[in-house]
């Protein structure tokens, strides 16, 4: 367990612990160990300067992660080139996925998109949006907060008045209407008694 300055000047110190091995030992993130370092001034080493394991070895080349034998890019290169990923621009100097869908697409999860995200990336739910932003003037319309102002900005939501369940409304822009964080989540919330901007169908 972390006792004082005194213990984690010896951890650190002494026995050449690095944040993260005291972090292990008293159960505590390394940043928080860093921050008790600095707190308590305990000479710090120069960041690299550290050979213990799971640090970069001193000399190692900034911005560089593990360097693999030319066996293992041999074996890298090979995978890539099956899947066709090399060269990453194709003859008409798109990148290599541009285009690839279905199975062929390495982020391929069996067709099992959520519904949610389906519509939410379809060419319908971005027609709405821009339709609803333009009709409530980028304004709450349950508390009247202005999303333009620097405060508010990136903190609005689009709400469906009648759930998201019902598939004939879900992108329709008299069933949408914006709402701030704090506003959606009262409307979604218990306290919510009369149930404004809800309705069952």
């Amino acid at each position: 367990m972390y006792k004082n300055k005194d213990w984690l000047r010896n951890k650190y110190i002494n026995e050449g612990l690095n944040c993260t091995q005291i972090g292990v030992i008293v159960d505590r993130d390394p940043k928080t160990v860093w921050s008790w370092v600095k707190k308590f001034n305990i000479p710090t080493r120069s960041r690299g300067a550290d050979s213990s394991p799971g640090t970069f070895a001193k000399g190692h080349k900034k911005g560089v992660g593990r360097i693999h034998s030319e066996a293992t890019k041999d074996k890298i290169r090979e995978k890539c080139i099956e899947r066709g990923a090399v060269p990453y621009l194709n003859n008409e100097g798109n990148h290599w996925l541009k285009g690839v869908k279905g199975k062929n697409n390495p982020s391929w999860r069996g067709g099992l998109t959520p519904e949610r995200q389906s519509v939410y990336s379809s060419k319908k739910w971005v027609k709405a949006v821009k339709i609803v932003w333009k009709r409530d003037n980028a304004i709450c319309q349950n508390c009247g907060k202005k999303h333009n102002d620097n405060k508010n900005r990136g903190s609005f939501h689009i709400h469906h008045i009648v759930s998201f369940q019902n598939k004939s409304t879900q992108t329709e822009p008299s069933n949408l209407i914006l709402l701030c964080r704090k506003c959606h989540l009262w409307v979604h919330s218990k306290k919510n008694i009369n149930k404004k901007f809800i309705k069952k169908s």
